[in-house]
C-alpha cells in the first residue's frame, strides 16, 4: 500500500525541462522574405555565369576537335606542316578533311543557310548580321549540333622576309578559315555567345587572327576576335 501511495502521489516531472519551441508564422515569413530577396538579387547572376560556361565548354569542345583532327590528317598525309597538304586553295579536299574527320550530319553545299542561323547580332545588340546569302567553300552541321562554315585560304606573302615564319618556310600561312556556331540554329545566335571564328595556321595551330582589334582597344561589340580573349582569360568568358 505505501507504495501504491508514493506511486498516486509522486510529484509530477519538471515539463519545463521537455518544452519544445518552434518558429512563430511570422518568423518563418520574415525568414522566406530575406531568401527571396538575397535569391532575386544572386540568382540572375548565377544563371549567366552558369550559360558562360556552358558556351565556353562547347567552344572548347569544337577546339579540341579541330585541334585533333588536324595532327590526325598530318599524321596520315606524312605532312610536317599544313602548308604540305593539298589543303591549301582547295576547296574539295576540304571537304574529304570534314568527311573523313568529324561525323557530319548535314551537307548546306556552301550556304550558311540552313545550317546557320538566319540572323545574328553583336554583342551589343547594335549590329545585325543576315548571313543567308554568304557562302564558303563548306558548310557542315556535325552530329554534336555544331554548324561549321570553313574555306580554304589562299597564301599570305604579306610578310617581311625576314619573319620567323617565312625562315622556317611556313610563308605567313593561314590554311584554313573557320566560322562556327557551337549549337546551330538555337539561340541567342550572337557573336561571341555561341558564333566564333578562328583560323588554322600551317603549323596546325588554331589562331585567332582578329584578337589584335580587341587589344588594340576595340570595343567588345565587334563581331570577331572573341576565341583568343577566351584563351587568354584562361577559358573564361570574362566580358
Amino acid at each position: 500500500m505505501n507504495s501504491l501511495f508514493n506511486i498516486v502521489n509522486r510529484k509530477p516531472l519538471n515539463h519545463s525541462l521537455t518544452t519544445k519551441y518552434a518558429f512563430t508564422l511570422a518568423e518563418v515569413l520574415v525568414t522566406l522574405g530575406i531568401i527571396g530577396v538575397v535569391s532575386a538579387l544572386t540568382l540572375p547572376t548565377l544563371v549567366k555565369n552558369h550559360q558562360r560556361q556552358v558556351y565556353v565548354t562547347q567552344l572548347h569542345k569544337v577546339y579540341n576537335q579541330m585541334s585533333q583532327a588536324v595532327e590526325l590528317y598530318m599524321t596520315d598525309t606524312r605532312a610536317v606542316s599544313l602548308a604540305e597538304t593539298r589543303l591549301r586553295n582547295n576547296s574539295v579536299e576540304l571537304k574529304r578533311f570534314f568527311t573523313n574527320y568529324f561525323k557530319v550530319v548535314k551537307d548546306c553545299n556552301g550556304s550558311y543557310v540552313p545550317c546557320f542561323a538566319d540572323e545574328y547580332k553583336s554583342l551589343d545588340g547594335s549590329k545585325t548580321i543576315n548571313p543567308k546569302h554568304w557562302k564558303c567553300n563548306v558548310v557542315f552541321t556535325l552530329a554534336d549540333g555544331t554548324a561549321v562554315c570553313a574555306d580554304s585560304k589562299i597564301e599570305d606573302n604579306s610578310k617581311d622576309e625576314n619573319d620567323e615564319d617565312v625562315v622556317n618556310g611556313y610563308n605567313g600561312i593561314n590554311v584554313i578559315s573557320m566560322e562556327f556556331d557551337i549549337n546551330g540554329t538555337q539561340g541567342p545566335n550572337i557573336y561571341g555567345r555561341d558564333y566564333f571564328s578562328f583560323d588554322i595556321d600551317a603549323r596546325g595551330n588554331i589562331v585567332d587572327p582578329n584578337k589584335s582589334k580587341h587589344e588594340n582597344g576595340v570595343k567588345p561589340s565587334e563581331l570577331f576576335g572573341y576565341v583568343g580573349r577566351i584563351i587568354e582569360d584562361g577559358w573564361k568568358m570574362e566580358y
